[in-house]
C-alpha cells in the first residue's frame, strides 16, 4: 500500500482540497477526521465532528478508541486498499494515525501550501473562525446517515481532465463543538410540525397521542395515534401522512427521521355520511319490497 499525507493547520482547507489531491495522485481512499471514505461513500469509522467537545474530537480523529481502530483496520483489509491519503494538522498527527490503523510508514507528505493559494487558505480560515463551518469529502446524502441534527449543505467541486470534467460533491457542516454551540429543537416544535402537516389531509380527524424519542445516532422516531374520517383508504392515508411528516421535519430541522409509525386507532363517521347510508339502506329495502 502506498500512503500519502496531506498536512496543514486547522482551517486551511485540507478537506476541501483532499479530492483534488486524491485525483491528481490516483488515490482511491481518504482518511479524514476519523472517517475512511472512497468514491463518494463513507466506508468505515466515525467522524470527529460528531463529538460534543474539541478534545473528544481530537481523540476521535487520531483513532484513540481501539474499537474505532479495529473497524477501520478491518475495512482496509476487506477492500484490499492499495492507495490511501491521510489528512492531518501535522506530520506527527498523520504518522500517529497511520500507526493506529496499521498503514505506517507514510511514503509522501503533501503540504496544504503546495495545493492551495494564500487567498484560498484565508477564505477557508474565515469560514472556520467566523461561521464554524467544516468540509467533509462525501456527498450530503451520505453524510446525513451519520449526522442528524446538524446544519448540512452540499457543495460541488469540478475537476478538468483530458477526457472530460469530473464533478465531486462535498458537504459543508457545523459540528457541535463549534462556537455556535449545541443544536437542539424542542419536542413541542416537532409536535407542531407534525400537527400542521397532518391538518393538510382531508382524511385527518383528530390527533390522539404523540410520542417521540431519538436513537443513539440522534435519529428521530415518532409514534403517532390518530383518528381518520371515514370513508378513506386507511393504509394509503397513513403512509401518505407518515411520508409528509418525515419530509417536513427533515427539511425544516435537519434532523434525520428514522421511522414515523402511524397507528389509526379510530374512524370518525360524520352525521351526513350516516344519513346517506340510511338513505341507501331505505332505497334497497324499498326495492326489495316492490319486488
Amino acid at each position: 500500500m502506498k500512503v500519502y499525507a496531506l498536512v496543514g493547520k486547522s482551517g486551511t482547507g485540507k478537506s476541501h482540497h483532499s479530492m483534488w489531491v486524491a485525483c491528481e495522485n490516483n488515490i482511491e481512499y481518504i482518511i479524514d477526521d476519523g472517517l475512511l471514505v472512497s468514491d463518494n461513500q463513507i466506508i468505515a469509522g466515525k467522524s470527529a465532528k460528531r463529538e460534543s467537545t474539541k478534545m473528544a474530537s481530537v481523540r476521535r480523529a487520531i483513532f484513540s478508541d481501539p474499537r474505532h481502530q479495529d473497524e477501520v483496520k478491518k475495512a482496509i483489509e476487506e477492500y484490499n486498499i492499495d492507495s490511501l491519503l491521510i489528512i492531518g494538522t501535522s506530520n506527527r498527527m498523520v504518522n500517529k494515525i497511520a500507526e493506529a490503523i496499521g498503514t505506517a510508514p507514510i511514503d509522501k507528505y503533501i503540504n496544504i501550501e503546495d495545493v492551495s493559494t494564500p487567498e484560498e487558505m484565508k477564505i477557508a480560515q474565515e469560514m472556520r473562525m467566523k461561521h464554524g463551518k467544516h468540509v467533509i469529502p462525501v456527498p450530503t446524502f451520505e453524510v446525513k446517515k451519520q449526522f442528524s441534527g446538524y446544519f448540512i449543505d452540499p457543495m460541488v467541486q469540478f475537476f478538468n481532465r483530458k477526457n472530460g470534467t469530473i464533478a465531486e460533491e462535498k458537504t459543508v457542516m457545523r459540528p457541535t463543538y463549534s462556537y455556535l454551540g449545541e443544536y437542539k429543537i424542542s419536542p413541542r416544535a416537532i409536535y407542531d410540525i407534525c400537527a400542521y402537516e397532518m391538518s393538510k389531509f382531508r382524511s385527518m380527524y383528530k390527533l390522539l397521542k404523540f410520542k417521540s424519542h431519538t436513537t443513539k445516532g440522534n435519529r428521530l422516531i415518532l409514534d403517532i395515534e390518530l383518528s381518520l374520517r371515514y370513508p378513506c383508504c386507511i393504509t394509503e392515508e397513513a403512509a401518505s401522512i407518515a411520508n409528509c411528516i418525515k419530509n417536513s421535519i427533515e427539511e425544516h430541522t435537519s434532523i434525520t427521521v428514522k421511522y414515523v409509525n402511524i397507528y389509526v386507532k379510530a374512524l370518525h363517521v360524520s352525521r351526513i355520511y350516516l344519513k346517506q347510508l340510511k338513505q341507501i339502506e331505505r332505497e334497497k329495502n324499498d326495492d326489495i319490497f316492490k319486488e
